[in-house]
This record gives structure tokens, C-alpha cells and sequence, in this order.
């Protein structure tokens, strides 16, 4: 199918599109980056605008035959000032009527949207299906809100089907990017009583559960995104600490969190004990039902004291032409930032294979350093993993993945690191470290593409 997505740049629509290209679907992308082909890791087209604001007049959206639409301002980036929530409410509710709007003339037959299980409000111990009363708070205003605009389409054979999320794990962001930092701090700990549930759900999953709803011709209507076995606070922050190795600390008092949040205390102490049967009868198989499973698989890194860098990039060039580019180590010098001076000095091998030894020069903010890393993983056009033998990091393990996606190729870095020093230096200069990293692979990922 032909499908229009929104919000493609976001945690869920990255892995989503994916997905969906893999599927043999053909995406149609709304963003408000100019250069958001960039960003996006799966071949697309992209119409540039913004939703929120009006809505598009392009002839690509005469062929639209399903839209998957999650694109809305993140509810937990800034403190909720009444600015920001008009901002967060009005990027759902006008988004969606000019959405609509957009797709006045096109064959649409399905569309599948993104909602969140703050529609139910703070319920305490109650069991929540589809079919409950929505609640009270701002949360459960604004999804009720988005709904609300939602069902206001216009396409009178229109199967809509709305997904209401719950708390999504990932490697990559979304909750978990907040709560991993302060666990390495020794700062982890259940909020308020712990008593609150918590419904939450693996990205897997999330993919899972889209792409179920729009091949599933018999889902309409409201279905709750979260897995089988919700827990309670208390034991999230467990699961949390015993699979990242770090310190439970005291539980952060209900009047604290309101005295730093604000009103924005209701996302972490709202109790909403969802269910997903629904979507059990309905066929639909978890691939993490288990919290401590799907924990293990987003978060063990940080047991072994490792930091995690992810970067991934579409290029519209074949695998056959991708892959030996970076086979090749003198491309490195030319796709590193011109201030690091990265320079290849030598080579154990005449061609990168198992067992290379590869020996640079660089400059860390000026200071020169030597770097010498070993391929231990030689898989041609697949991957291969360069671990650093010495140099500047205590670890380095960067494997390369490369996935022949479309008519072109999805490259991915996944960089498994640790700075000198151990706590000590992760917490006086692991952000600078970081910073360094992202700044590399930024300029790099402009450098590929314009290569």
C-alpha cells in the first residue's frame, strides 16, 4: 500500500517505517525538517510541512491509500507551562483535522493512530479496558481531545483504528532515556507509595502492534498498546536496578515530585492498570510479555558499565556499493570531523578482515592520541565490529550492521563505550565524551550522504 506516515523522525516512527518498507509498503512521509531525509532511516518521499499549522496541498496525497499518524509535541520534554500544554494539545487536535483535510481526496481505506493510556486518568486499582470511562488530569484532557478529533474524518468506509500506548521501552529514548541516567547516578528509585501500576510496552511490540492493526482487517476502533503483565511502580524500579546493576534508592516523596514537576507529576504517579486482552483475542502474539525479559533486552548494557551510542542512516545507494566503502579504512580520514585530524598510520593486512589491526592518529580537543583497534568480526555485506586495543576509551566496541532495505541500504552504527576513570570519569567528563561522539557522527552522517 501506499501509506503516509507522521511523526517518522520520532522514536516509533524510525522503527515503524522500517518495518513497513520491509513489508513491501510504499511510505509517504509528513516532516517539518527541510532536511529531514537526513533522518529518516528507510527510503520514503517527504512532504515538507507542518500539521499543526495547516494543512498540505500535495498531488502525492491523491494516491494515499492508509495513513499511520503519530506525530505530536513529546509530553515530557519540557515542564508544562500553560504554552507548552496548548502546544502538546494543539499539535494533536488541529494536527489531526488538518490531516484530515490533507487526505480529502484520496482512496483512503485505513488509518491507524496513535492515542496513550493517559486517556483513563489516575483509577487506582481498577482494571482498564477499551471500553472505560475516560479519566481526569491534563493527560487524559488531551488524548480525549485527540480522539475526539480523530473520529471527525469524513471517509465514510474509513477502518480507524486507534492505539492507546503505554509506556514504551527502548535502547533508544522514549522513558527509559530519562530514567537510565539516574539510575547510573545512584539516583534510581520508586516514585511516591510505588503503588501506582504501570503498563508498559517493548518497541517491539509497538511495531508489532501497528503493523497488526493495519494488515488486521477485523481491529477498528480503540485497542490498549500495552503488554500482558502490568506491574506496579515498586517493582518497575526493581526490574529497572537489577537489570542495569545499579543502586535502589528511598522512594522520592509524592510532594517532592509535585515540587519539581509541578502538574507534570501526574505522568509518573497516575495509576493505570491496563489490559490488552482485546488484542489477544484478536490474534496478536507478544514478543515480551515479560517486564524483566524486555528489560534485560533494552538495558543490559548498563550491568556491564557500558555506555550506548545508536546512530542509523538510509542511503539511497545499493549494498553492493555501500558496504565496500566503509570496508575500505582510508574513507574513514574523509567522513571525520577536519578538527580530530584522523589519520589511518597503518595496517596489519593489505584489505580489512578478521583479525585487522588498524592503528590511527586523531586529536581530542586538541590533545594528540593514538588509537589502535582490532576487527574481530569480519562479515561481508552484512557487518563487521572494530574493538579498540588502546586509545582514548576504556571500551570500544563498534559494530557496523548494513541491511539492503528497498532499492537502497540501511546502515546502523551500534557503539558499546566506556571513558577512563569508571564512575568517576563517567561523571565528570562522560557528557563531554558524549557530546563528542554525537558531534562525530553528525558530521559524518552529512559527509555520507553527500558522498
Amino acid at each position: 500500500m501506499r501509506i503516509l506516515l507522521t511523526g517518522a523522525t520520532g522514536l516509533i516512527g524510525k522503527k515503524l517505517g522500517q518495518a513497513l518498507v520491509r513489508a513491501g509498503h510504499e511510505l509517504l512521509v509528513v516532516s517539518r525538517q527541510a532536511d529531514a531525509q537526513l533522518f529518516i532511516p528507510f527510503p520514503c518521499e517527504v512532504i515538507q510541512g507542518d500539521l499543526s499549522r495547516a494543512a498540505l496541498t500535495d498531488e502525492r496525497l491523491a494516491k494515499v491509500e492508509a495513513v499511520i499518524h503519530l506525530a505530536g509535541e513529546n509530553v515530557g520534554q519540557n515542564k508544562w507551562s500553560p504554552e507548552v500544554k496548548k502546544a502538546i494539545l494543539e499539535s494533536r487536535t488541529q494536527g489531526t483535522k488538518n490531516l484530515w483535510k490533507s487526505l480529502e481526496s484520496a482512496p483512503l481505506k485505513v488509518a491507524v493512530v496513535a492515542s496513550a493510556i493517559g486517556f483513563y486518568g489516575d483509577l487506582a486499582d481498577e482494571e482498564l479496558s477499551e471500553t472505560s470511562n475516560a479519566g481526569e488530569g491534563f493527560l487524559a484532557q488531551v488524548s480525549q481531545e485527540w480522539e475526539k478529533a480523530l473520529l471527525q474524518h469524513g471517509f465514510p468506509n474509513l477502518r480507524l483504528c486507534i492505539i492507546r500506548l503505554g509506556v514504551v521501552l527502548s535502547e533508544e529514548g522514549g522513558a527509559l532515556g530519562k530514567m537510565i541516567p539516574l539510575a547510573r547516578k545512584g539516583l534510581g528509585a520508586a516514585l511516591g507509595n510505588g503503588q501506582q501500576w504501570m503498563s508498559w510496552i517493548h518497541i517491539q511490540d509497538v511495531v508489532g502492534l501497528f503493523s497488526f492493526a493495519l494488515e488486521n482487517e477485523k481491529l477498528a476502533g480503540v485497542v490498549n498498546a500495552v503488554a500482558p503483565n502490568p506491574v506496579r511502580n515498586a517493582e518497575f524500579s526493581k526490574a529497572l536496578s537489577e537489570n542495569t546493576g545499579t543502586f535502589l534508592g528511598p522512594n522520592v516523596p509524592r510532594f517532592a515530585l509535585k515540587l519539581v514537576l509541578g502538574e507534570q507529576a501526574e505522568m509518573v504517579l497516575a495509576s493505570q492498570r491496563v489490559s490488552c486482552a482485546r488484542i489477544l483475542s484478536l490474534g496478536y502474539r507478544f514478543a515480551f510479555p515479560e517486564l524483566n525479559a524486555a528489560m534485560a533486552s533494552v538495558c543490559g548494557y548498563v550491568k556491564s558499565g557500558d555506555e550506548l551510542f545508536v546512530a542509523e542512516q538510509y542511503l539511497d545507494s545499493p549494498l553492493e556499493q555501500v558496504f565496500p566503502f566503509f570496508a575500505e579504512a582510508k574513507n574513514l580520514e574523509t567522513i571525520t570531523p577536519p578538527l580530530v585530524n584522523f589519520k589511518i598510520i597503518g595496517m596489519s593486512t593489505p584489505t580489512i578482515q578478521k583479525g585487522s589491526l588498524i592503528d590511527y592518529s586523531l586529536k581530542i580537543h586538541g590533545v594528540p592520541v593514538k588509537w589502535r583497534t582490532d576487527i574481530t568480526t569480519w562479515d561481508p555485506p552484512r557487518e563487521f565490529v572494530d574493538e579498540q586495543l588502546k586509545g582514548p576509551y576504556s571500551k570500544w566496541h563498534h559494530t557496523h550492521s548494513f541491511e539492503k532495505l528497498g532499492r537502497g541500504t540501511l546502515m546502523r552504527d551500534r557503539v558499546l563505550y566506556r571513558v577512563p576513570l569508571g564512575f568517576l570519569g563517567a561523571l565528570t567528563t562522560g557528557w563531554l565524551v558524549r557530546k563528542d561522539v554525537e558531534e562525530i557522527f553528525s558530521f559524518r552522517r552529512r559527509a555520507v550522504a553527500q558522498i
